[in-house]
């Protein structure tokens, strides 16, 4: 029942962060658990998970809707992300092992050889492998639990972009960042580790907020600055 119920859980979740569920939809029941080929009880207990996560909202007499994306919403993630990205960096700092340094040089070294050509994705995932490799240096599993789940919502927001020409040309520029954070770490240099990683953090995060609400007014993007 379990392997069942972390099934349904993980489907779910990638299906509402990449968009195939868009937010407001409502699930319907019967036609997941068929495709599953599940009964209702853990798919039930995944909904329950992905409620707490913020993906999903049980509603009385309305059933499981897809959490709506508003102003607000995106205002609480980028706060939280941003002050939990500054305490994982820090931690980070003092915990870091030769293994993970090693892991960062490989990812640099992946970001050295992309090409201008390459699409959006390889950026991506560089982007997702360097996140990994600070979460695990820092050693902290609640921290941990509590940036992924905070990279999820991040994520589900990137997908709900439609043109993303101005959001790829500054993604590319952002990720050269970890070349820098690569050589804070060697030079021991904490402050400017920890600088340099909320300055690549918040470059990106400032361009969702730009692009990712129709009629998104300066002062609300001032709220990043």
């Amino acid at each position: 029942m379990q392997n069942y119920r972390l099934k349904i859980y993980e489907e779910l979740k990638q299906r509402i962060i990449l968009g195939r569920y868009k937010q407001g939809a409502i699930l319907n029941e019967k036609e997941i658990c068929e495709d599953f080929s599940v009964s209702r009880t853990p798919y039930r207990e995944a909904l329950i998970q992905l409620e707490l996560e913020g993906l999903l909202i049980i509603q009385p007499k309305v059933g499981v809707v897809v959490s709506p994306i508003d102003l607000q919403s995106l205002r609480d993630v980028f706060e939280m992300r941003t002050i939990l990205e500054g305490v994982a960096a820090q931690l980070a700092f003092k915990r870091i092992q030769p293994h993970h340094l090693d892991v960062l040089k490989k990812t640099v070294e992946k970001i050295e050889s992309l090409r201008p050509e390459d699409d959006i994705f390889s950026y991506l995932e560089l982007d997702a492998q360097f996140h990994s490799i600070i979460q695990d240096a820092q050693g902290n599993q609640f921290l941990k639990d509590s940036l992924e789940r905070l990279y999820n919502q991040c994520m589900r927001l990137w997908n709900t972009i439609e043109n993303t020409a101005i959001v790829e040309d500054l993604l590319k520029i952002s990720i050269k960042d970890i070349k820098k954070i690569y050589q804070a770490f060697i030079d021991k240099d904490q402050d400017a580790v920890e600088r340099l990683i909320k300055e690549h953090f918040n470059s990106y995060l400032k361009t969702m907020a730009a692009h990712l609400i129709t009629g998104f007014e300066d002062e609300s993007i001032s709220h990043y600055k």
